[in-house]
């Protein structure tokens, strides 16, 4: 009995392990397929600078859905799958 308990436990912890392994490599990926560099290349300006790109591009998404729903600058950014 003990032995299908430590069974169960492991085959589970392999599915678990195998699932963060999987995250950990489509995030590798995500990586370095980014405009990043590396790490030494990541300086407080370019930060700073990736942050405003994400807040800008935030910003203009809830303009776009604030515009009325025949509005064609909306129609256009659904269509590219903007908002």
């Amino acid at each position: 009995m003990h032995c299908q308990a430590y069974a169960f436990e492991i085959s589970n912890l392999k599915s678990l392990a195998e699932s963060c392994s999987r995250q950990l490599r489509a995030r590798a990926d995500s990586l370095q397929n980014s405009e990043i560099k590396g790490q030494r290349h990541l300086t407080a300006t370019s930060r700073r600078a990736g942050e405003q790109k994400r807040r800008g591009a935030a910003f203009q998404k809830e303009l776009l859905q604030r515009l009325p729903l025949g509005h064609p600058l909306r129609r256009d950014a659904e269509e590219r799958g903007l908002v």
